[in-house]
């Protein structure tokens, strides 16, 4: 669109927008003639205008402070920013999944539109708002209500093109651009909210008496009671969940440390040279006899133990076929054998490059020769050997170096945890590990095999449902559980899942107990972490019985005291209003969803923010977005953070939020007022905010709207200035809790200057470092006076935060900025995440390496604020 059809556009639409919808075709017609191209376009940008919220929005709208440098508009500048000086913790907040900032942008903040003395726009101006519209979509200005306007004129009043491109550039274009309903009217508070109200009086004889001490009474106690259970179940799951976990890190994290122990030793140089002379040897017809006699195998023997520090390490080499070529008996009595056929598997992983875990398992003897020395579990690594040129020529099993007992014992001192018992299983569901707790409760008297006590459950006890009572279960014979079911635990975990069972099932033995099981695929183990029912469930039993018990003591003491007390009784109920303590002041703004007051606390005299949802936004949905908000910013104690002093409802159902009252004035106030900062005041005021930011991300929360408007700055007697931040209406956890209301966003939330450009791109992705990149836009408008990047309408303004770099800050200054500092902004404000710092506290650390050498002293805060803030309460 060329300049001369975008006026003629402009002057159309101006022209019609007050005429009745009736007549608005008909004048275009006889405007237009047969340009029925420019009557549709017209057409369509009136079918998207709102006249009311324009109206609103331009009214809204502060005239735009000049700079300093400019000495008639400098008073101006000054004097109104001096009425917004009492601002609260909730300025007029985001809407839903769009925001709108009512603030207008900086003066001169356009690159491309100067502003001259009188604070009119010259031509060069004009000129260039034509190319910022020709290139943008012309709606997104049109749609900007006239200052002047009224409802019920038939024409608009005159306007300057200055204040028709300053409305246009101050847009954020996050506001709706269409609107299927006329928006309601705000509801303001009643006044019958703050006054005390009095409940009708009530009379009952004995009996209704009775009833409504014992009713209410049982109904707490169901209800306590079920609390209880539910505060139980979630503590006993907690709790195996907990220990579960750890005994899987533990366990993991051991034998990955086993693993690669064993590999150290099979990578030796000459414990490799000895078993390749091995297989060369191995390829020799009667090669037993020199496989046994080798040289070559006694320095296998010699390095393991060398290695190790274990006299009695056990070993046995195959070449590629399977053929034993070297083990750790004196003899060699299985040298020349061939691999047990259980173990084929094993050896073919190996064979392939794998480190294989052997065990837990109790040994049998072979054909090969092979005698076990004991009958307790082992376990083993199995790993494979490379020649110099890196192919796998042998494998090699090693044990005896205490794996076994060390997995053992993790287990044990798990299951000595608040009486758990906490064992290992593979997947056909066998026990591998000795739980001290099945030792006790199980006593087998029918292997009839000469075994110790000590480790005859572990590799021996399928974990089986005995069907039968805890009693009879101690005398089963273990043999007979391989045609019984399994648990419920070991039969989850056995099938390769993770889960957990609150609800009451019988282990190996026969008793009750509640559950959690994890399984590692990787060593084809399970681990099972149970505690009887019994123990789980004691606390909420004991409340359960001390209701009983108090229900029927109520229940006598009612019945003797309502045969004493007067026939009908009247009682009076009085009901205050929660609010009904906080005098209002002032209004101080509206925003998307709640109007904010001054307010003074009656008895503690305390100013305090009270923000009262809308009554045009009273719908179940932003309820809980209200409370979301109010949640969130309470769970934060930094004290560069708002802080939450209430929150309730009224008798009317009304959702407020009492905060503290900030005062001060906003960022973007403060560069309003004097400019640029100096470099060392904006490194001191970024620090105050990332210790905001930084506990908010550690507890997982984001702000997604940080912005100059969103951040208070004061002046503290001891400190200089003092930063707060504000407003967490669009915060989000990064760990959503599937108990609260959460958003479900598919278009970006939060104010386009300061939006990180994966904002645009994945608007439901949270992720604290687009934080940071706010806070590196709010350097760059501190830095500078100027946001980074501004445009009239949305798809240039995206194009140019997803692809372009701001203007130099030293351009805006017009001065040299130490590369030091340009270079934290830049990284803050890189395009992709990883380029940016990794957290808020890494941001941190490097600001406190710049404050000391740009320092800002108190007084230096004092002396501005004498000058621009002195009518600061």
């Amino acid at each position: 669109m060329d300049a001369e059809r975008y006026a003629r556009v402009r002057e159309l639409f101006l022209a019609i927008d007050d005429l009745p919808s009736d007549q608005q075709r008909q004048f275009l017609a006889s405007q237009c003639g047969d340009d029925q191209t420019l009557i549709d376009e017209v057409m369509s940008l009136l079918e998207e205008h709102d006249r009311e919220s324009a109206q609103l929005e331009g009214n809204s709208a502060k005239k735009p402070a000049i700079p300093s440098a400019i000495p008639e508009a400098a008073a101006t500048a000054s004097a109104e920013s001096a009425a917004s000086a009492d601002s609260t913790a909730s300025a007029p907040e985001s809407d839903g999944n769009a925001s709108t900032s009512h603030a207008p942008f900086m003066p001169g903040a356009q690159r491309d539109v100067p502003i001259d003395a009188s604070g009119e726009q010259s031509g060069a101006g004009l000129a260039a708002r034509e190319r910022h519209q020709r290139r943008g979509d012309f709606r997104s200005g049109v749609r900007k209500s006239r200052p002047g306007t009224k409802a019920g004129t038939s024409k608009p009043a005159p306007l300057k093109s200055s204040q028709i491109t300053q409305q246009s550039s101050q847009r954020t274009h996050a506001s709706p651009r269409y609107r299927d309903e006329e928006p309601a009217t705000r509801r303001r508070p009643s006044a019958g909210i703050w006054q005390t109200r009095a409940t009708k009086h009530r009379r009952f004889n004995a009996g209704w008496l009775w009833l409504a001490a014992i009713l209410p009474t049982a109904l707490a106690g169901w209800w306590t009671v079920t609390q209880v259970q539910t505060h139980v179940r979630q503590s006993a799951a907690t709790e195996l969940a907990t220990v579960a976990d750890a005994v899987r890190t533990s366990v993991n994290q051991f034998l990955v440390d086993q693993a690669r122990l064993a590999q150290s030793w099979a990578r030796q140089d000459q414990l490799r040279a000895a078993v390749v002379s091995l297989v060369q040897t191995s390829r020799q017809e009667d090669s037993a006899g020199a496989l046994r006699d080798s040289p070559a195998a006694i320095t296998i023997r010699q390095q393991l133990i060398a290695q190790s520090q274990q006299p009695d390490i056990k070993y046995v080499v195959w070449d590629r076929t399977g053929r034993v070529i070297a083990s750790w008996l004196p003899d060699g009595a299985d040298v020349g054998g061939n691999v047990a056929p259980d173990g084929a598997a094993d050896l073919a992983r190996a064979m392939r490059g794998e480190t294989v875990l052997f065990g837990p398992k109790i040994l049998t003897a072979d054909d090969n020769g092979f005698r076990p020395e004991m009958q307790s579990p082992v376990m083993a690594e199995i790993l494979p050997i490379h020649d110099d040129g890196g192919r796998v020529v042998a494998t090699m099993l090693i044990r005896g170096f205490g794996m076994y007992e060390a997995l053992d014992q993790i287990f044990r001192e798990a299951s000595g945890t608040a009486g758990l018992d906490v064992y290992a299983v593979n997947s056909a569901g066998v026990m591998v590990t000795n739980s001290p707790r099945a030792q006790t409760w199980l006593v087998d008297d029918g292997d009839g095999d000469g075994r110790e006590d000590d480790g005859r459950v572990s590799c021996r006890l399928r974990v089986s449902d005995p069907d039968t009572s805890a009693a009879s279960a101690t005398k089963l014979n273990l043999h007979l559980r391989r045609s019984q079911p399994l648990t419920y635990a070991v039969a989850g975990v056995a099938s390769g899942q993770s889960g957990s069972q609150l609800d009451p099932y019988r282990n190996y033995a026969g008793i009750e107990v509640v559950g959690t099981w994890r399984w590692l695929n990787q060593w084809n183990l399970g681990i099972v972490a149970e505690r009887t029912a019994r123990s789980a469930f004691a606390t909420a039993r004991t409340v359960q019985w001390g209701f009983i018990v108090l229900a029927c003591m109520l229940t006598l003491t009612v019945l003797i005291a309502a045969s004493r007390i007067a026939k009908r009784t009247a009682i009076a109920q009085a009901a205050v209003h929660p609010l009904s303590r906080y005098e209002l002041v002032a209004e101080l703004g509206s925003g998307g969803m709640g109007v904010v007051y001054r307010a003074k606390h009656g008895q503690l005299g305390r100013d305090t923010a009270l923000k009262v949802l809308r009554g045009d936004r009273d719908n179940l949905e932003d309820r809980l977005r209200f409370d979301r908000e109010a949640k969130l910013a309470a769970s934060l104690s930094n004290p560069h953070t708002v802080t939450i002093y209430d929150y309730g409802r009224g008798d009317e159902g009304e959702a407020y939020c009492v905060m503290e009252f900030l005062k001060g004035i906003t960022l973007y106030d403060v560069v309003a007022r004097s400019g640029f900062l100096p470099y060392g005041r904006a490194l001191f005021i970024l620090r105050q905010v990332c210790d905001s930011l930084g506990e908010a991300h550690k507890l997982g929360l984001v702000h997604r709207d940080i912005k100059p408007q969103n951040i208070m700055l004061s002046l503290d007697a001891s400190v200089g200035d003092w930063a707060v931040v504000f407003d967490f209406g669009l915060a989000k956890p990064l760990q959503p809790d599937a108990d609260s209301y959460q958003t479900a966003e598919t278009i970006w939330a939060g104010t386009p200057m300061y939006m990180a450009p994966e904002r645009y791109r994945e608007p439901n992705n949270i992720d604290p470092r687009s934080d940071i990149y706010s806070v590196g836009c709010i350097a760059y408008f501190l830095l500078s006076g100027r946001p980074p990047f501004i445009e009239c309408d949305p798809e240039s303004l995206f194009a140019l935060v997803l692809t372009e770099q701001p203007i130099s800050i030293s351009v805006h200054r017009d001065q040299d900025v130490p590369e030091e500092i340009v270079a934290v902004v830049k990284r803050c404000m890189a395009k992709s995440v990883d380029d940016r710092f990794a957290t808020v506290d890494e941001l941190a650390a490097e600001l406190d390496r710049l404050i000391a050498d740009y320092p800002w002293s108190v007084e230096e805060a004092r002396s501005w604020w004498r000058i621009h803030g002195s009518e600061v309460g």
